[in-house]
């Protein structure tokens, strides 16, 4: 595994734009849209991004739910948040946030995502 490389699921590629270009010197990442082909080569990566944009996409996040690798989820939608808040083993960032708290928030869960894979 690469420890130095993340990989992105966002469907409609916005956030993950905006994360490759604000963290473009901690860390690589991958982005895909499709999510089949983003499934099949998770293996590759140190940390997960997950996008959510509708409750559709939460039946793709539990396909890949406890596979070992740390687990970032994003959405904007108040009602989704409150719906996930309470899951264990996800990080959840509120993307309706202002830039410079997201930034912050992000940088603090991709730290402890490396403390994650550093204790296992």
């Amino acid at each position: 595994m690469d420890t130095k490389k993340g990989v992105v699921y966002d469907s409609q590629n916005y956030f993950s734009r905006f994360l490759k270009y604000e963290f473009r010197d901690e860390l690589e990442f991958d982005s895909f849209r499709n999510f089949t082909t983003f499934e099949n080569g998770l293996n590759d990566y140190s940390t997960i991004v997950f996008v959510i944009y509708s409750e559709e996409e939460i039946i793709n996040l539990m396909r890949i739910f406890k596979n070992g690798i740390p687990l970032i989820v994003c959405t904007f939608n108040q009602k989704l948040l409150q719906k996930m808040r309470f899951i264990d083993g996800i990080l959840l960032l509120d993307t309706s946030k202002i830039k410079s708290e997201i930034i912050t928030e992000l940088r603090l869960y991709l730290d402890l995502a490396k403390c994650t894979l550093v204790a296992n």
